[in-house]
């Protein structure tokens, strides 16, 4: 599987040129392997074009939120994923 932070730049990428579907199918993987990385819930909020495709994101986030995240897991959460991006990204150069 490729590096999170490749993923998110596919993301990204077909986000920009109006492929969401696509998009949201890397994006699945992405929240699949963290389900509380920050990225990857903010270019959902990119991809959803309807109210009724935000509502059923903010469920989801809700319901992630409500079933395992404590009070420092955000911080914790926050930091262990910019620091495994800075990681991954120095090892690839």
């Amino acid at each position: 599987m490729a590096k999170l932070w490749e993923l998110l730049d596919q993301a990204y990428s077909l986000i920009n040129t109006n492929r969401g579907k696509e998009a949201q199918r890397i994006l699945d993987q992405v929240l699949s392997a963290d389900p509380q990385n920050m990225d990857a819930w903010k270019a959902y909020i990119h991809i959803c074009n309807t109210q009724r495709d935000l509502e059923r994101l903010r469920n989801h986030i809700i319901n992630m939120w409500d079933s395992g995240v404590r009070e420092s897991d955000y911080l914790l959460a926050t930091q262990r994923f910019v620091l495994q991006r800075l990681e991954e990204k120095m090892n690839s150069l």
